[in-house]
């Protein structure tokens, strides 16, 4: 079972239009097929339409727009309906009195920062892993991208009801350590050294691990000597120095993680869970793993999977064999989980696949309960980066040419002081790279290219953070004016089609959460901030009539509030002026 089949079992109201319709056209249909109700794609046909028509055509054996016009007439909702219309072939199109709409622009404005968020579940847990950044090695463009990603599924599930406990497992043990060590030890640590900052400290260990990693057919021998007194936790010059990287690296990936916005609530050291890992391995080595050439493996081609090994032939548990680990621990931590993803990159699902079917083999407590989700490369002019070769740009270099681009861009805007150039630009840089991460299908590769992301026309954050910024303009302009909603009220096709999106909010946030698609969330900021803006052009507020000025500064701060709302659920933050 997916993730997002268990996440839709629990029922909530999203569309309450969509359901009365539905049970409307039920009764008249007696139930007869099965039919859905939808927004058209041509919001000229209507706000709502349904193909029940040409579903009972085929079981009456009649004409399906004879049928839709017959089920029309009987359509009896007047007080919610202003007009109901059979079109061939056979939909039938609704249209929903403005009262709704403007009733829900009330909500929007009441409930503010609670619009759109669900209690789906009740004392309801999930662990969410992401993240996933190795000590001794620099913070890689795909940890930038899992990091952003993952914040964004916590909020989008903490917005549907759940408590979210986010979770980052890291690599601080394994051959990559005793590389760095070694690579550390052969270059030297300058006098100063201690006295750099936290990153340069990290760009000083990850040349260092690129060098032993060249360097190693040559010093394997040594490398490994330094790997076997890591596990076994010896006390020597390597260890103590491995313990020292370690600290470094530590702080800096908090460093980074504090600039993406993210704070872990646990944190699981791979160092934590290898004992337990042999352990595992070796209880069930007659059950479901086997013996082969002085390694233990799982048969992964019996359950139609992958081979793997759990333990080498040197005892030392694999990195499977620890995820397994992991898995016990964090349910031993966390008993009241409800269920566990992990968020990895795509290279690692055959590797998950083998984890769940273990775990779930091993005990059926993890049945249905662990899951994974993996996202593609951020790639680096088309390309494929490796921290091996030394022929990447690190997780720094991304956000540092993000914010450069941003500041560019700001002084061509307005020429701010320093201080407040630089949070403007912190803010529309960190919109733009998690924007682009964040609107493709976390399947696909994304193209790294700051001057497209960072931009403020076209399909990009600076784009959507720009629209709110206006629609704060105008409320700081508007701020003697009163904000009313008359029910009588006549709009035009501008007000209108900015309302009606405005209203879809609350489906897109539930449509984003249970399919773990925050892509959803970023078409819809979008075609939110572009109707928002065709509104701007053609509907001015201050030299409106008193009743255009009341609508419009309603539809004006409710774009605002939504706007915001959505960009949090993003992991983006909102500033007030650009």
């Amino acid at each position: 079972m997916k993730i997002q089949e268990i996440l839709k079992k629990e029922k909530v109201s999203i569309d309450p239009i969509k359901e009365l319709l539905h049970q409307e056209v039920s009764k008249i249909i007696e139930n007869k097929v099965n039919f859905v109700i939808e927004h058209p794609a041509e919001e000229s046909h209507g706000d709502y339409a349904t193909n029940v028509a040409m579903a009972l055509a085929g079981v009456l054996k009649e004409n399906p727009l004879e049928i839709a016009q017959n089920i029309a007439k009987k359509i009896n909702l007047p007080d919610l309906l202003e007009k109901v219309e059979a079109i061939a072939p056979g939909f039938i199109n609704f249209k929903i009195k403005n009262d709704y709409y403007i009733s829900e622009l009330e909500n929007i404005l009441e409930q503010k920062e609670d619009y759109g968020t669900f209690e789906l579940a009740e004392d309801k847990k999930i662990m969410l892993e992401f993240g996933q950044p190795n000590t001794h090695k620099a913070f890689t463009v795909g940890h930038i991208k899992g990091t952003i990603s993952g914040l964004s599924v916590c909020k989008l599930f903490e917005n549907l009801g759940y408590e979210v406990v986010k979770t980052n497992y890291y690599g601080d043990i394994g051959m990559h350590t005793a590389k760095t060590t070694w690579g550390v030890q052969q270059k030297g640590l300058l006098e100063d050294f201690e006295s750099w900052d936290k990153h340069k400290k990290m760009e000083f260990i990850t040349e260092a691990y690129v060098y032993a990693t060249q360097a190693f057919d040559e010093n394997e021998k040594a490398i490994r000597k330094i790997n076997i007194d890591i596990y076994q936790k010896n006390k020597t010059e390597a260890t103590e120095l491995y313990e020292r990287i370690k600290k470094m690296s530590l702080e800096h990936q908090k460093a980074i993680f504090a600039d993406l916005g993210v704070a872990y609530d646990k944190q699981y050291p791979e160092s934590q869970v290898y004992e337990s890992a042999k352990k595992i391995v070796e209880e069930n080595s007659k059950k479901i793993f086997v013996e082969s050439q002085g390694a233990i493996i799982y048969e992964g081609e019996k359950d139609g999977l992958v081979t793997w090994v759990m333990k080498t032939s040197e005892d030392n548990p694999t990195y499977l064999a620890k995820d397994i680990a992991l898995g016990y621990q964090k349910f031993e931590d966390y008993p009241d989980l409800f269920l566990n993803l992990t968020l990895t990159g795509v290279e690692q699902v055959d590797h998950f696949k083998a984890v769940i079917k273990i775990l779930e083999t091993l005990d059926e407590k993890f049945k249905d309960k662990y899951f994974h989700t993996s996202f593609g490369w951020l790639l680096m002019n088309g390309k494929k980066t490796s921290s091996r070769s030394g022929k990447n740009i690190k997780g720094t270099d991304i956000l540092e040419e993000s914010l450069k681009v941003a500041r560019t861009k700001i002084a061509e805007l307005k020429d701010y002081d320093t201080e407040k150039k630089e949070e403007i630009s912190r803010v529309v840089a960190l919109a733009g790279l998690k924007f682009l991460i964040l609107s493709h299908d976390f399947n696909k590769d994304v193209n790294y290219d700051p001057e497209k992301f960072v931009d403020f026309e076209g399909y990009s954050g600076p784009y959507i953070l720009y629209a709110y910024v206006r629609a704060q303009a105008i409320l700081r302009k508007s701020k003697s004016l009163e904000i009313r909603l008359p029910s009588d009220l006549e709009m035009n096709e501008w007000e209108l089609s900015l309302l009606k999106w405005l209203t879809r909010y609350p489906q897109k946030t539930y449509q984003s959460g249970v399919e773990v698609a925050p892509y959803t969330m970023c078409n819809y900021l979008y075609e939110l901030a572009q109707r928002f803006n065709t509104f701007y052009a053609n509907c001015p507020v201050i030299k409106a009539s008193e009743e255009e000025k009341a609508i419009r500064l309603a539809l004006s701060e409710g774009t605002a509030q939504v706007l915001k709302n959505g960009l949090t659920l993003l992991g983006i933050e909102t500033i007030e002026e650009m």
